[in-house]
């Protein structure tokens, strides 16, 4: 399906590599600063006016989900400010469009996408056994010794103490990443990268956990003979190592929510999480990335209900999906009323955690619920109260609020165990089962 069918001012947010990159094409999101705006096609391209005497030459390639923009001017962020201007102009329906074929420069660029689409390798193709047992077992040999090397690096980290570790230079936490990566383990690399918000914490907590984590993923691999099949791939997911998504057992199309998703750098990826929420309170996790400089895919519009198959991977608490086939078009849709009591939120991360110990995260619904200021926090009638997550900004804060005005909402969100990030507010007399 072609992303201009879906384009939204939401959709064109999502593909925004930051908050600023968006203001910044808002602003440029006038009709009076492009001389030029046409579509062949779904592709988009126009002339942006900048503050040299020739305007900059912008594209945005809409016709395959995997989105794609280019743009004369020299910025290194993609998509850059002037590509979600035109995004935003052609989402509002602002401007006058006329219909015109792209200029040469552009349609050599198009051109090489589309040679490059055809020459990637399909799915389908035939894979040869030998080879790939070959490969896995390389990659095994890689595993080993990078996790060996992790554990004596934790050792010896214990053995200086954890006040030592605060002394380290961010270099060390990084060269240790680096290992990581050679050996063929994204996932404990990334946790390393992380380590270093931790040090500064008072008590050491979170760096011991933290610390603990990691261990347990080298212990986990050396006993992964004697794991069930869904620790084991847990214990992969963990590491970093991804699953084959055409081996997952077809689903049964079903009704689902859009409830929210957030996007966040992760080193050379952009990982961005989107979770739907069931009609019986079940979520399920999906997960788009892309290299630094590449856009996501079309992101799905937030607050609407599709009909697709759901498949879960494979894991001791599903929750990590694959979203199938889609039947028709996404439609507008608040939360449903059916919120879990924040009491229960810590319980349900704990039998989350008793199941997948590397688990970082749970998607949840609750309410009814307000927000509190003084702290951040969201609130209860019963006088139970979670966390807000430190990204919750103030503004972010005042928005929901007004939202919801003097009436309780429903909210889903992420919950880590220590405090809850909010992706989606439905007020309580909106809210539709």
């Amino acid at each position: 399906m072609a992303v201009s069918t879906s384009l939204t001012p939401e959709t064109v947010q999502a593909f925004a590599p930051d908050p600023a990159s968006f203001k910044a094409g808002q602003k440029l999101a006038v009709p009076g600063k492009w001389p030029t705006l046409a579509r062949d096609g779904d592709v988009l391209w126009g002339e942006a006016q900048g503050s040299g005497a020739h305007p900059y030459l912008v594209a945005a390639d809409l016709r395959t989900p995997e989105f794609a923009s280019k743009c004369s001017c020299p910025s290194r962020k993609f998509p850059c400010k002037h590509a979600l201007g035109l995004l935003l102009l052609h989402a509002a329906g602002a401007g006058s469009w006329q219909s015109a074929a792209v200029p040469e420069e552009l349609n050599k660029w198009l051109e090489g996408r589309t040679q490059r689409a055809q020459a990637a390798p399909k799915a389908s193709e035939a894979v040869d056994p030998a080879a790939q047992a070959k490969r896995q077992e390389k990659r095994e040999k890689k595993m080993d010794a990078g996790l060996g090397e992790l554990e004596r690096w934790l050792g010896d980290l214990v053995h200086e103490g954890l006040l030592a570790a605060r002394t380290r230079a961010y270099a060390d936490w990084d060269r240790q990443a680096a290992r990581m990566v050679d050996a063929q383990l994204p996932g404990a690399a990334r946790r390393i990268r992380e380590l270093p918000q931790h040090l500064h914490e008072e008590s050491g907590e979170a760096l011991l956990r933290a610390l603990g984590e990691l261990y347990l993923l080298a212990q986990g691999w050396r006993q992964r003979e004697s794991l069930s099949g869904a620790e084991r791939a847990d214990l992969l997911t963990a590491l970093g190592v991804g699953f084959d998504r055409l081996a997952l057992a077809p689903a049964e199309p079903a009704d689902w929510w859009v409830a929210g998703a957030v996007t966040e750098d992760e080193g050379r990826l952009t990982l961005r999480r989107t979770w739907l929420l069931g009609e019986g309170g079940q979520s399920a996790l999906l997960l788009d990335f892309a290299p630094q400089g590449q856009a996501l895919p079309v992101p799905l519009p937030p607050l609407t209900r599709l009909r697709g198959a759901v498949a879960y991977a494979p894991s001791a608490f599903p929750q990590r999906a694959v979203l199938g086939e889609v039947a028709g078009e996404a439609v507008a849709a608040p939360l449903p009323p059916q919120g879990r009591r924040l009491a229960e939120v810590p319980a349900l991360f704990a039998q989350a955690l008793a199941l997948n110990p590397w688990l970082e995260r749970v998607g949840v619904l609750v309410g009814p619920v307000y927000f509190g200021r003084n702290p951040a926090q969201l609130c209860d009638l019963a006088g139970h109260a979670l966390r807000l997550d430190g990204r919750v900004t103030p503004d972010e804060l005042w928005r929901w609020q007004a939202q919801c005005a003097t009436e309780s909402a429903y909210v889903f969100g992420e919950w880590n165990g220590v405090a809850f990030l909010p992706l989606a507010v439905t007020p309580q007399a909106e809210a539709q089962p």
